[in-house]
This record gives structure tokens, sequence and C-alpha cells, in this order.
């Protein structure tokens, strides 16, 4: 058996994933290792040119775009390795990061999931979009994360620099264990894109496991090179998720009014597009909400398979209320966030 599996999965972008896996040869020094790049049916030449270049690269190549959750879920039933870690082709590392993430699951078996610090690669002073320092969310199934409230990101000045437990891990870059991923039956294929690892997250802490981050072991990410962004693919994606985390794995308690003023967000953001003339936005939620009322018994069924606990590290206000509202653009200004 590997130590550790790294799962990248691919669609186009050949320098991209060249750069990524280049990268991880120069700063890792664990020799029980593989990598497994799950190609999503790419229009480039990108697996002709990793198969020259490293010839060691295990390559899977799908028939069709099965999204970042399939693509994973394909890369793990092909991997070895007692941890499985998931990394987006466009990240680029620092020296041992990934040892530093395996040498704390092995000290730590009550942890699932741990990711490192996330810089934005194109400015690495600040934190990137997708992780920063860890991953939170609100009882809306609104994620946030140290360093990035919705559009706003954080210049990083050590000030998430500690261990911590945090809700979900990016899947920009986060190991899990493969014992227990393959226990929760993997990503769940429903989302295609955005939010699985906050689901997988959140079933996983349902279990009674934690999800720590790990600022010492860092990473940089160029982000929304697969969907761009500001699409109405990508706007889509987003709100349609966030509905699907919400009635799939949110505790019976938190229904009812919840859904109302969930509903009344999505009216107000409705509204705002429409004052700011922000077609793809609202296009993109009114087919959120329609996917929803077509396919909401499927996500029910679903529901009834999942293991739900109520859990104590979601933050029970609105993240959107607080930033557009409030005013309150950082992680360290969130109500309650020292104690989640």
């Amino acid at each position: 058996m590997k130590i550790v599996s790294i799962i990248i999965p691919h669609y186009n972008g050949k320098d991209l994933l060249y750069n990524c896996i280049d990268s991880i040869y120069n700063n890792i020094t664990i020799e029980n290792f593989e990598i497994i790049v799950v190609d999503n049916a790419s229009t480039d030449d990108s697996v002709k040119h990793i198969e020259t270049s490293f010839p060691e690269v295990i390559i899977v190549k799908n028939k069709n775009n099965v999204g970042y959750s399939g693509g994973c879920n394909i890369g793990a039933e092909n991997a070895n390795g007692k941890y499985l870690l998931f990394l987006n082709n466009d990240t680029e590392h620092s020296n041992q990061w990934i040892e530093k993430l395996v040498n704390f699951l092995d000290d730590n078996p009550d942890v699932f999931s741990a990711q490192p610090k996330i810089l934005n690669i194109n400015n690495k002073e600040y934190f990137d979009y997708a992780g920063g320092a860890g991953g939170f969310i609100d009882h809306f199934c609104f994620p946030y994360v140290k360093g990035r409230i919705f559009n706003t990101l954080e210049k990083d000045t050590g000030q998430y620099n500690q261990q911590s437990k945090i809700f979900w891990s990016s899947g920009a870059a986060m190991i899990v264990r493969a014992d227990i991923f393959n226990q929760l039956n993997g990503f769940d294929e429903i989302y295609f894109a955005y939010m699985e690892e906050i689901d997988l997250c959140w079933r996983a802490q349902a279990l009674g496991y934690k999800i720590f981050s790990i600022p010492d072991s860092l990473i940089y990410h160029y982000g929304k090179q697969t969907i761009k962004e500001n699409t109405i693919k990508s706007h889509y994606l987003n709100h349609r998720n966030s509905w699907i985390l919400f009635f799939k794995n949110s505790h019976t308690f938190d229904y009812g009014i919840l859904i109302i003023k969930r509903l009344i967000l999505d009216w107000m953001a409705l509204v705002y597009s429409l004052l700011t003339l922000d077609v793809r936005r609202f296009l993109a939620i009114l087919l959120a909400e329609l996917w929803i009322i077509v396919f909401g018994i499927k996500i029910i069924n679903v529901r009834r398979n999942n293991h739900i606990a109520r859990l104590d590290n979601i933050y029970r206000k609105s993240v959107a209320v607080d930033y557009f509202f409030k005013r309150k653009k950082y992680f360290s200004q969130i109500e309650d966030s020292k104690s989640l």
C-alpha cells in the first residue's frame, strides 16, 4: 500500500497540469506515493504531454467530462494509498507540504480531512478564493473561509497560522483517509463541481470525525481555470449546490423557518441582480430554483440514506446579511467566529 495517492482531476490546461506535477516532484520527500491524473475528456494534448514528460504517472482517461466529484471518485477507485490527496491541476506548492498533512493525520486518528493554507498564485500576499485557511458555513448553507468572504480576499499577515478545527477542507487541496472516504461512498456526484467537498466533510463530521486546517503546509492556487468566474454556469452551480447541501444535510430542527428565510435571501439576490443589471446571476438563480423544484425529491431520497446530526460548528446566523448589510468583510469580524 502507498502512503498517499495524489489524485488530480483534469480538463484541459496542458501547461497548468505539467507545472502542478513538476511542483509535486520538486517538493516531496515521501518515496511511497503515486500520482493519478483523471482526464475528463480533455480536448487539448494534455494526456500525451504528461505521458511523455512523466511516464510514471497513472492516467485514467474518461470518455466524458464527469466533473470534479466524478473525476475524484474514479481516481479513488484506482488508488492504493492509505490517504487520498485530491488536488486541483492549477496549483503549485511549497516544500514538504504533503508530508505535513500526512504527519498530522498520522498523529490524529479522529481527523478525517485536512487542508493546507492556500494563497493566490497571482498575488502571494493574499489568500485564495478557494479555501484560504479553512472553510466554514452558515445555517443557510452559504460557505465562507478564513481569508475570504464572498469576493473579499484578506492579506495573509499570519493571522490564521494556528492549526485549527474547521468545517470543511478545500477541494483545491484536501487530504482524506481512504477507508473513511470509501465508507462515505466518496463525493456525491450530484454536485458535479463546487461544494462537493463541503458535503463530504459534513457527512464525515456527522460520524464524529474532525476537519482541520494545517497552515504551515502551504500551496498556491490560480483558481477559476476550469469553470470561469462570473458565468451563468458558475453562478448556477454555486447557488443550486448550496440548496442541495441544505436539503441533504441540515438537521430536521433547522428546517421550516430557515427555508422561508433562505427564500427571502434568494429573492433579495434576484432583485439586486436586476437593479445592477447582472443578467448572468439573475438567470443562474432562476435556473437553480427551477432545478430544486423539479429534482427536489431526488435530494430527499438521498437524505434518507444519510446519517443526519446537528453539528455545533455551523454559524447560526447569515454570513450574507453580515457581509452585505452589516459590512463585515473579514472572518475575524463575523460574530461567533472565534468560537467556531
